[in-house]
Parts: C-alpha cells; sequence; structure tokens
C-alpha cells in the first residue's frame, strides 16, 4: 500500500511497508526520489529482534521491480544498531553489488559511525553524510563522512573481515557499552566480581598482537580455546544481562572449534580447517574486543579484593 505525502513533489512517494516488516522498536519508510534511487528512512533501533524487519526491507527494495539503480540508506533517525545491524547492511551491500546496484549508507549517527569505526567496517561502504533529499542527485557523491573520534582499543594487525569474529565482538561490546551507559545493566558485587577477573583472564591468555603472532599455530589455537572456555565458564556462574554478553561472545567464538592447526586428510579432518594467520588474528582481536568491553562495564564498579575471583594464571 502506498501513502502520498502532500510535502514531497509528485515524483517522490512514501510506501510503508506491510505491517509484519515493521517491529514497535524499528520504522522503515521507502521513497523513490527520484525513479531510479530508492532511499530507505530507519527510525528507532536494530537489534536481533528488529534485524529481519531490516532484512525484509532492504530484500523488497533490493528486489523491486524494475531494479533500482541505487538503494541509500538513510540512518538519521537510527538511534542504535547492534552487530544484527551491521552484518544486514553488508550482506545488502554484497547483493547490491552482485546485482550491479549501488549501495550508500547516509546520514550517520554518532552510535552508528561509533559501530563502524570499531569494526573497521566504513570502507566497506560509500558513505554520503546527509540524508536523502540532500543526497539528490547522487551521481557525484560527496568524499566518504572522516571517521568520528572514538576510545583507544586495542591495536589490530589486521583489520576484521566483513562479518569476522573481530567485527562481531566489537558489535556486540558496543551493545553492551550502550546498555550499560544508560542504566539498563544491574550487576551484583559478584557478577561485577565475575566479569573483572574474566577480562583479566582473557586479558592473560591473548596476549598484545605482537607476541600472538610469534606463537606457533598450535599454541595460538590452544589459547583461542582457553578463551572460549573462559567465557563459558562464565557463562555459566551468572544470569541476567552478564550472562547474555558472555554466551553472545562465546558463540561468536564458536568457529574456532572447527579449526586445527595440523594437517590432516579428508579422511581425519572431520570437517574442520587449518586457519589462515589472518583468522588467528581476527579472532584474537574478538578476544581483545570482548576484554575490553568487560573492562569498561566494571570500570566504575569498587571491587574488594577478597571478592575477586582468582583468574587462572598461565607460564609465560
Amino acid at each position: 500500500m502506498e501513502l502520498h505525502d502532500a510535502s514531497t513533489t509528485p515524483a517522490q512517494h512514501t510506501a510503508v511497508l506491510p505491517p509484519d516488516a515493521v517491529t514497535p522498536d524499528l520504522r522503515v519508510q521507502q521513497l523513490s526520489v527520484p525513479p531510479g534511487t530508492h532511499v530507505l528512512l530507519l527510525a528507532g533501533e536494530v537489534d536481533g529482534d528488529t534485524a529481519p524487519a531490516l532484512a525484509d526491507a532492504l530484500d523488497a527494495a533490493l528486489g523491486g521491480s524494475p531494479a533500482p539503480d541505487t538503494l541509500v540508506v538513510d540512518c538519521s533517525g537510527l538511534r542504535f544498531s547492534a552487530c544484527a545491524g551491521l552484518n544486514e547492511f553488508l550482506r545488502a551491500r554484497h547483493a547490491a553489488a552482485a546485482a550491479g546496484i549501488r549501495f550508500a549508507l547516509a546520514a550517520l549517527t554518532p552510535q552508528v559511525a561509533r559501530l563502524l569505526d570499531l569494526t573497521d567496517t566504513f570502507t566497506a561502504f560509500e558513505i554520503l553524510p546527509e540524508g536523502p533529499l540532500a543526497t539528490i542527485p547522487i551521481q557525484k557523491p560527496p568524499a566518504a563522512a572522516p571517521k568520528p573520534p572514538s576510545r583507544p582499543i586495542p591495536s589490530q594487525t589486521t583489520a576484521p573481515t566483513d562479518t569476522g569474529m573481530g567485527a562481531q565482538a566489537a558489535a556486540l561490546s558496543a551493545q553492551a557499552e550502550r546498555q550499560t551507559s544508560t542504566a539498563q545493566w544491574d550487576l551484583s558485587a559478584a557478577g561485577t566480581a565475575l566479569a573483572h577477573a574474566t577480562a583479566i583472564q582473557l586479558g592473560e591468555t591473548i596476549r598484545p598482537a605482537d607476541v600472538q603472532q610469534e606463537l606457533p599455530g598450535i599454541e595460538r589455537l590452544e589459547r583461542l580455546r582457553e578463551a572460549l572456555a573462559i567465557l563459558t565458564i562464565g557463562t555459566a556462574h551468572t544470569h541476567g544481562q552478564l550472562a547474555w554478553f558472555l554466551s553472545s561472545a562465546t558463540v561468536t567464538l564458536t568457529p574456532v572449534l572447527r579449526w586445527r592447526a595440523l594437517t590432516a586428510d579428508e579422511r581425519q579432518s572431520f570437517g574442520t580447517v587449518v586457519p589462515t594467520s589472518e583468522e588467528f588474528t581476527d579472532a584474537e582481536n574478538a578476544v581483545r574486543h570482548l576484554r575490553t568491553a568487560l573492562s569498561h562495564i566494571t570500570a566504575q564498579e569498587e571491587l574488594t579484593p577478597s571478592t575477586l575471583p582468582q583468574p587462572a594464571t598461565r607460564n609465560p
């Protein structure tokens, strides 16, 4: 169903997506300005619950008949995007490229810009600094918007892949930090101590990038599996928001379970693969993002040393 907006010119119209493609937390409207260019206006939040509505809207915009020449996603009304939203943007970008359709993000809010900054995916997208009416015609787009300043994060020798573990962990961490900054978390003293101890253990397990890269592959894999075990054990000893974060972090690192460090023939590999050096680095960056998030979550809490679980120690 199309609703004509009297504030637009006759060449512009707004199409409201079917009700099942819109949730109370996310509203998506589609503009055709001018013909051949589709603009999706996003308002609200994209998380695990609302990402399917975003996916439906992106697929509908890309799969229209006739197909658009350009699809612009206007993020000016997007208060928050989690990892799920970033993955949908990346998926749509790939689909658009395969179909020969130009794809761009426009009018990034500070949180969305920070998410792209944290995940090092700014260069994966064409970024337009203003909304749809300001970007018409967009045959000659402005230069990409500059990256906003961000808090220091552990150095990364290799940038995460588009939907790799590093990018997903960074997005998950951004979501958790956003929730804690708006007082949506209610950590008990025990939960705070557990988060603090988990951050210490992850830091001791995955060392700085230059140290990790000097290790043989079998030890890098061992340390990644140990980090996965730390997160899993932490999940078993807490509940609520911290359990959600630790379990989501565990899911992010599960591809590590399909890796092996030694070569094997097909009959003996059981479906496992030998990771590349870049994949090792990506997974290790994911652990660093998670450790940093846990440290920030507990940074304002007063911790009594006697209440802290004792982290496991490793030999240097």
